[in-house]
């Protein structure tokens, strides 16, 4: 039964990715003038706004040179990323080299350096647009931001994490989660140890410091020494956000040779599909009390966001594979049955965000759609399934 539920979760996502969301991003959202994607757009592909949120623009870097590197090699593919790397060349970075958060249709800035999850987000598309194009500028600029952005990331307060809002005297699991794995991939596209063993260094931050072991659960929020926060914004877990941490872990170790870690994240990752699971309506919430108080200190706690599904069926995909416990297949199935009944439009995207009981809702974060976290998932899962035998 796995290997041919394998063989059809491989189909599925397949033709997932080729026939539906890549064609409605390249037919929607590809700006012919400067080469940026619009993605302020709705469900329908309509153009909504061409403020540029840097954020997304790496994103989709990461996205395009992806496709060509890792599915096929599409000349249109790497089109689409050349012409995203020449934006963010032109108009992303302040001159002490500090990625932008939002910029107008022009390319002047809106909002500065708000977010250093934009620093992230960029620094890993160029890492994946050099494999794809072999660009020594790009190389450049990503060595330049990981060294820009280890800087701030060494001064607590330093710097900004928009959308959200970082509370005094804390740290937030999104840092480690980010850095981890975009520097981890980033220093094996540029062949760079330096890069490679500070991602190591945040990977084992996350796991000793967000683990809280009374509640065993990871918590968004902690003191910057690693303990937990007494007040209801520290007894939140976002379980979409330690599930993706899990596999991006998994994913290092799996490159690092500390297999005896992996069983731990598989663990960790059935621990928070449990705990985010909505037994009555289906699907993965957004955030809980990890006390089980109410109400969750988190906008939109109850909400289910299309990329938390998506991140559990990478997860459950490589917790499969590391474990074959069959378990971890009936949480694919439920997560997936979940996801392609309720989010899929007939434009060949998905809806972003749905309320407690399905119905379409307001997205908590970005005003945007970006082609990210459903074409970065379907991706992995076509490599996970496959390597299952």
């Amino acid at each position: 039964m796995p290997t041919q539920f394998a063989a059809e979760c491989l189909a599925l996502y397949r033709r997932t990715l080729l026939d539906d969301v890549i064609p409605f991003w390249l037919r929607h959202t590809i700006d012919p003038t400067d080469g940026a994607i619009n993605n302020c757009i709705d469900d329908a592909g309509n153009v909504l706004s061409r403020e540029r949120y840097l954020w997304s623009q790496g994103r989709a870097l990461w996205t395009f040179s992806a496709l060509y590197n890792r599915v096929e090699k599409r000349p249109e593919w790497l089109d689409v990323a050349h012409g995203i790397a020449a934006y963010l060349k032109a108009h992303g970075r302040d001159d002490q080299g500090r990625w932008m958060y939002r910029l107008d249709s022009e390319g002047n800035v809106l909002d500065r350096d708000t977010s250093i999850y934009v620093d992230g987000f960029v620094a890993n598309g160029l890492g994946e647009y050099f494999r794809a194009a072999q660009d020594e500028a790009a190389a450049r600029l990503a060595r330049e931001t990981f060294e820009c952005t280890r800087a701030r990331l060494a001064i607590p307060g330093s710097y900004g994490i928009a959308p959200y809002v970082l509370p005094e005297g804390t740290k937030t699991l999104g840092i480690p989660m980010i850095f981890s794995f975009f520097l981890h991939n980033l220093g094996r596209a540029l062949g760079d140890r330096e890069m490679m063993d500070t991602a190591h260094a945040y990977a084992h931050e996350l796991l000793a410091d967000f683990y809280i072991e009374s509640a065993n659960t990871f918590r968004e929020l902690v003191t910057l020494d690693g303990r937990a926060v007494d007040s209801p914004q520290g007894r939140v877990c976002v379980p979409g956000h330690v599930i993706e941490a899990m596999w991006f872990l998994i994913s290092i170790f799996e490159d690092t040779g500390e297999s005896d870690l992996i069983p731990r994240c598989c663990e960790m990752i059935r621990r928070h599909l449990e705990l985010g699971w909505d037994d009555e309506f289906g699907g993965i919430r957004l955030a809980v009390d990890v006390e089980g108080r109410e109400p969750v200190a988190w906008p939109k706690a109850d909400y289910k966001p299309w990329w938390v599904q998506v991140e559990a069926l990478v997860a459950t995909a490589y917790a499969y594979f590391h474990t074959r416990d069959e378990g971890f297949i009936e949480w694919h199935r439920r997560v997936r049955d979940y996801a392609f009944s309720h989010y899929p439009v007939p434009t060949g995207e998905w809806t972003q965000w749905l309320d407690r009981t399905g119905a379409k809702g307001e997205s908590a974060a970005l005003p945007v759609k970006d082609p990210f976290h459903l074409p970065r998932g379907l991706m992995h899962l076509m490599e996970v399934w496959g390597r299952v035998n």
